[in-house]
């Protein structure tokens, strides 16, 4: 039986850092990943993690597989430069040593892979990660390299661990990056809760966007209003990721775990709650138990409250920790977006989700 929860952190990857003006703050996630090292986490409760050690950056073929070698020598050349150069049209600064630093946040999410392919923990937690926006050949929203789309990437190659991946993103923004960087990929679900584009970058994320060719049907895009809370994400959460992993069968699920969804965060418009979250990942928790053998990838991502950012990763952390949750979780009272989200959803997939 092997070990239950590793946390991928190093302090180094606090240099994946824009500035003190910039809204991505790593030190947020930071502040998680000491609470699950040092007195806030219980060993004889049993809710400490491994941790993972010195994580060094990943090599040039391990980020090839998912990123193109021209930006691979654009990150290299502004990585070079003095600040003040910017990656993407104003979001995404570059800064000396940027290559480095994200290079190392990517290999965070690719030492997860390894440890739990190799058979030594059943779930990870990678805090620093879920830089979901970067795309093979550009920077995008914050993120420089994308972690989760390399790891699974490096899942999916010739040799590799695993033939399916599960994808799951319940940041606020849409996961441009991953589901277009596997649109046309029959291997990857991805199923991506959001605040609808139309109100927020990246403006993507339709649910008639579904897939094309061998990924065709395998791309669910729930876009939320601004306004919905645990009422309408945890019943659709309930209602359309179990069939569809399921019917899908991953050998291994990776969960980007953004927290700017929850209420009061300076960037996106939803409103959920600590126990929404909870809700969620005890429902991936026991979908991966399921379908893979507990094999579970959970990283962070978006948030840019400190408060809740280092509250929710920690209890994520905790959670991952232990066999069973502590308290049963409800279902809150469903929002009446749960219904028309659906009817836009259901037509696009060509299938029905059953009720609760």
């Amino acid at each position: 039986m092997p070990n239950l929860g590793l946390l991928l952190w190093d302090e180094r990857l606090r240099a994946y850092d824009f500035g003190p003006g910039h809204p991505f703050q790593i030190r947020y996630r930071a502040e998680a990943a000491r609470n699950l090292g040092d007195g806030a986490a219980s060993p004889e409760r049993g809710d400490r993690l491994a941790s993972s050690g010195p994580i060094e950056p990943a090599s040039r073929e391990s980020l090839s597989r998912f990123h193109t070698a021209a930006y691979q020598d654009q990150v290299h050349e502004f990585s070079a430069r003095p600040s003040g150069s910017y990656l993407d049209g104003g979001d995404t600064p570059a800064f000396p040593g940027c290559e480095v630093a994200a290079a190392r946040v990517a290999n965070a999410a690719v030492r997860g892979l390894e440890a739990i392919s190799e058979g030594r923990f059943r779930r990870a937690f990678s805090p620093a990660g879920g830089l979901h926006h970067a795309h093979p050949d550009r920077a995008s929203g914050f993120c420089i390299y994308n972690d989760v789309a390399v790891a699974i990437a490096n899942a999916l190659r010739p040799g590799g661990p695993y033939r399916r991946v599960a994808y799951i993103d319940i940041d606020v923004h849409h996961g441009d990056g991953v589901m277009y960087g596997f649109y046309d990929e029959g291997r990857v679900l991805d199923v991506d809760f959001h605040q609808d584009g139309r109100t927020l970058f990246p403006g993507t994320g339709a649910a008639s966007e579904t897939g094309r060719n061998d990924g065709s049907g395998l791309k669910v895009n729930l876009p939320l209003p601004p306004g919905a809370g645990d009422g309408t994400l945890v019943p659709l959460f309930r209602r359309v990721v179990p069939p569809m992993v399921r019917d899908f069968r991953p050998e291994w699920i990776v969960l980007q775990h953004g927290v700017d969804g929850h209420a009061g965060d300076g960037l996106g418009g939803l409103e959920y709650s600590d126990a929404g979250y909870a809700a969620v990942l005890d429902t991936v928790l026991e979908l991966a138990q399921e379908v893979c053998g507990g094999r579970l990838l959970v990283t962070g991502g978006g948030g840019y409250d400190r408060h809740n950012v280092s509250r929710v990763l920690s209890a994520v952390g905790r959670r991952l920790a232990r066999e069973e949750p502590e308290t049963a979780l409800g279902t809150p009272e469903e929002e009446p977006w749960v219904d028309t989200v659906l009817r836009d959803l259901e037509p696009a997939l060509g299938r029905r989700f059953p009720s609760e």
